[in-house]
């Protein structure tokens, strides 16, 4: 039998960010064919997934190995909390503070973006160090 190795892996986060930004981009580039105002609506509906998500895997991937393994929970379910909270913290703030929202394209895109995040980790695998 092979001796069974064990292997640090890392995953990619600046390429996973990437793609999501190219996402957002064509995303946003088929909603200003319809109007400036759905354009940007429909980036701003982006960046409210992209920025929380962002800062939770800041958060959560600053700690490795089995040493760190409780700092890592604990941090992973702060990290989610404060996701959350900035999530719907920027949702109000569109709603409140930007006058010329176009709805539909925000909300359109905030989903097809998280649908799009899920993808995107199914694609994005962690890979071994070199």
């Amino acid at each position: 039998m092979k001796a069974r190795q064990s292997r640090i892996t890392h995953v990619p986060l600046a390429r996973w960010l990437i793609i999501e930004f190219i996402s957002l981009g064509i995303i946003s580039l088929i909603w200003l064919l319809h109007s400036v105002l759905a354009g940007y609506s429909a980036f701003i509906g982006g960046l409210i997934f992209i920025v929380p998500n962002a800062w939770f895997v800041h958060r959560v991937y600053r700690y490795q190995g089995a040493r760190s393994a409780h700092l890592m929970v604990a941090s992973m379910f702060r990290a989610e909390s404060i996701k959350i909270a900035l999530t719907a913290v920027f949702f109000a703030a569109v709603f409140t503070l930007i006058e010329p929202v176009h709805v539909p394209a925000l909300l359109f895109t905030f989903a097809v973006m998280v649908l799009a995040g899920g993808v995107i980790r199914w694609l994005v695998r962690p890979q071994p160090w070199r």
